[in-house]
Parts: structure tokens; C-alpha cells; sequence
């Protein structure tokens, strides 16, 4: 008989990884990993501190869900609003076919 065994996740903290390079121009914002429900207030958080033009580089993103997403158009509005931008870069295919259904594609650039 088989017994309900507790199975360990990794902690989903450590399932996302940033980085923030700064110039003149723009902040460019590295992801990787996963950005869900248990990772996006990270993300999140580390956008609304920033303001100007903002490059999202997603080309180490496993995993973007809706909440993330919410996390990318609440940011984007409040950037817009404030004079700049946030604009996506090199998004993994399935992304880049989810941001497209979406009706996000415009938010992309190579």
C-alpha cells in the first residue's frame, strides 16, 4: 500500500535569480528562472524601486505566469504614466508566444 510521502520543492525564492545594470540611457533587468505566484513580489518590488526607461531581459525565464505578467503591465503603466518605459528583450519562444496572445508583443524588442 502506498503511503503519501512529503516531497520536497526547492525553495522558490532561490528559483529566481535578478540583476540591475544601470546607465544613462535605461536600467536593464536581468530574470531568470521562474517568475509565479511565489516569486513575482520579488520581481515586482525590484521594478516599482526603479523609473525611467526599463529593459526586461527574459532570456533565462523557465517559467512566466500570469502573475508575473501582472507584475510587467502594472509596472509598465506606472513607468508610462511617469515619463519612461518597460520594454521586454530576448523572451524564450513559449513566452514570446503567450506575451503575442496576449497582445503584448509591441512590448518586445530584439
Amino acid at each position: 500500500m502506498a503511503t503519501d510521502m512529503p516531497v520536497s520543492l526547492p525553495d522558490a525564492r532561490r528559483s529566481l535569480r535578478t540583476s540591475v545594470e544601470r546607465s544613462a540611457e535605461t536600467t536593464l533587468v536581468r530574470v531568470a528562472g521562474e517568475v509565479d505566484l511565489a516569486t513575482e513580489p520579488e520581481l515586482h518590488a525590484l521594478l516599482r524601486s526603479l523609473d525611467g526607461d526599463v529593459v526586461v531581459d527574459l532570456a533565462h525565464v523557465t517559467l512566466l505566469d500570469a502573475c508575473g505578467i501582472g507584475a510587467l503591465v502594472t509596472e509598465r503603466r506606472r513607468l508610462t504614466e511617469l515619463g519612461g518605459m518597460l520594454i521586454l528583450r530576448a523572451p524564450v519562444p513559449l513566452t514570446r508566444r503567450v506575451l503575442g496572445i496576449l497582445g503584448l508583443k509591441e512590448w518586445i524588442v530584439e
